[in-house]
């Protein structure tokens, strides 16, 4: 069973972290975010960047879980992106962006253990309203992308060994630029069956 998670009914679950200073739900059950200047989600290994900063809509998740959303972003400065993020602490999170090279939109990835980030830049975007999906079954994690909504290609697969609680949500950030507004069209919540299958 999945749920949007920003329907009435539901939404007070989730909760901010570095919450903006404008954000609104939609008459259609989505979210727009205003990311601030500057802000970001990253851990540089070579120790130039480091910031936790962005806004931050997430919930307590299960062991197992798979999130989904389509978004767009009103992309102008290099790295504007909207994404969707699992975190277990400061030092240990990943998230899925739809994101701005300064020429294109493109699906990026960053995987952060033990306070070192990664980013591994994937394929370029055609489409102006993306879907993107994260699947958590136990330690596994997998990254999609979508044009459609139909069609999903496997973007990342890589595990995450914590103890913690994990949490989850959608993130707008702008690491370079003087800010970005992201619209999430929606965000499903869907838990495994019996069968621990999606």
């Amino acid at each position: 069973m999945s749920d949007n998670l920003f329907q009435p009914k539901v939404r007070e679950k989730l909760r901010w972290m570095n919450e903006p200073e404008h954000w609104e739900y939609t008459k259609e059950d989505g979210l727009i975010i205003d990311a601030p200047a500057k802000v970001d989600f990253f851990k540089d290994p070579g120790g130039k960047h480091v910031a936790d900063s962005a806004p931050f809509l997430h919930l307590q998740v299960d062991s197992s879980f798979q999130l989904t959303t389509q978004l767009q972003v009103a992309m102008h400065h290099l790295y504007d992106s909207g994404c969707l993020m699992l975190m277990a602490d400061a030092n240990n999170w990943a998230k899925l962006c739809y994101e701005f090279n300064g020429d294109y939109a493109t699906i990026v990835s960053v995987v952060t253990k033990n306070g070192s980030s990664d980013d591994c830049n994937s394929e370029r975007v055609v489409v102006d309203n993306p879907h993107l999906r994260i699947t958590k079954i136990g330690r596994t994690i997998s990254f999609y992308y979508s044009p459609d909504g139909e069609d999903w290609k496997l973007i990342r697969y890589f595990g995450m060994e914590h103890s913690a609680e994990f949490i989850a949500g959608v993130v707008a950030q702008s690491p370079t630029g003087s800010g970005c507004s992201v619209n999430f069209k929606y965000l499903n919540l869907t838990l495994p069956d019996e069968d621990s299958r999606f």
